[in-house]
């Protein structure tokens, strides 16, 4: 069989940041023995996004006709799902509406799975793009808005590691076929109005858990148009609570890595520990800095205090959730202990 990838923009209201999206995809110099398609998924807009699309198939003149597919159920992750299962390649390429891939992005892709063997995603590089003066906080955690190096060099990641979710490319049929089994993924992603995330390290971790690897490309360069809205202290105190929000649900997947399949009275005395520290953590800072005056008031600790509130209770509100789902871990994976 041909290799090929399809390249699937999720959207959400993105209809005034698609095109330039478009016009990058169009520039990609794609391999000649690739095959490859554009997969827009509308997920639940109400900007006209799927007339938009429509009519822009008849007006411009791209290289590809767009495919698309409208998701009515919000959330960044169950729109990626949704484009995997239209996708007429195993191989995807999970471009955001505000991605601008450059033109050499899929060649190195493909220089990548060449050349290294059992490789079931790759990633590359988010570079910022800001139209307003850079906030003196930025740089220290850009991590958080998928730009900058996942890793110091080319190379396979550790395992249990995983790649932000701009810009990924991974295989779909074992996360599909995982799902197929009666599995369901935890984690929901973007949803519109709430900044909850961890969809792309589910991906990540099931493409491991399948024995696959996971490999970073640094010459893999895409723009990340960051809105200024977005770049704001207390929009990212936001980002973060929602990033630390989904630690308890995840407690599953980082249990097996760590340590493998056990019982589930040891991943409950693990999630118990976990829930513990987190409280202590959270109670020690707040008792330090707010009756002691030891932290100082200022932005990071503002942001500490956040993240601490959001991880503890993520791990006191999901512990039945996250005891279910470890146990259809090791059902899914045919762990007998």
């Amino acid at each position: 069989m041909q290799l090929g990838i399809s390249i699937v923009i999720c959207t959400h209201n993105g209809k005034n940041r698609l095109e330039l999206v478009l016009e990058h995809v169009n520039s990609l110099r794609i391999p000649a023995n690739v095959l490859w398609e554009v997969v827009v998924v509308d997920n639940a807009s109400t900007d006209n996004t799927s007339s938009w699309i429509n009519d822009l198939n008849s007006t411009h003149d791209f290289l590809f006709d767009i495919s698309l597919v409208q998701e009515f159920q919000p959330g960044l992750n169950i729109a990626r799902l949704t484009g995997a299962r239209n996708a007429k390649y195993d191989w995807l390429l999970f471009c955001d509406d505000d991605n601008l891939l450059d033109s050499n992005y899929v060649k190195f892709w493909f220089d990548a799975i060449s050349s290294n063997q059992n490789l079931g995603a790759v990633g590359g590089r988010g570079i910022p793009l800001i139209d307003i003066p850079i906030p003196a906080w930025f740089n220290y955690y850009s991590h958080s808005y998928a730009v900058g190096k996942q890793q110091d060099k080319i190379g396979y990641l550790n395992n249990g590691a995983a790649l932000y979710g701009a810009g990924l490319c991974i295989l779909k049929t074992p996360v599909l076929e995982i799902i197929s089994s009666g599995f369901k993924m935890v984690m929901l992603d973007r949803e519109s109005g709430k900044l909850t995330s961890g969809g792309d390290l589910e991906w990540c971790y099931l493409i491991q858990l399948s024995g696959l690897n996971l490999y970073y490309d640094d010459r893999m360069i895409f723009t990340h148009q960051i809105n200024s809205t977005r770049l704001n202290w207390n929009y990212y105190i936001k980002l973060k609570s929602g990033i630390a929000s989904g630690v308890g649900l995840l407690e599953s997947y980082h249990f097996i890595f760590k340590y493998g399949y056990k019982s589930t009275f040891l991943f409950i005395l693990y999630y118990y520990y976990k829930l513990t520290i987190s409280i202590l953590t959270l109670c020690s800072f707040w008792t330090k800095s707010t009756l002691f005056h030891i932290h100082k008031n200022d932005y990071k600790n503002s942001l500490a205090l956040s993240v601490l509130k959001s991880k503890a209770f993520s791990y006191c509100s999901k512990l039945h959730s996250s005891y279910n789902h470890y146990k259809s871990l090791k059902n899914t994976f045919n762990a007998s202990i």
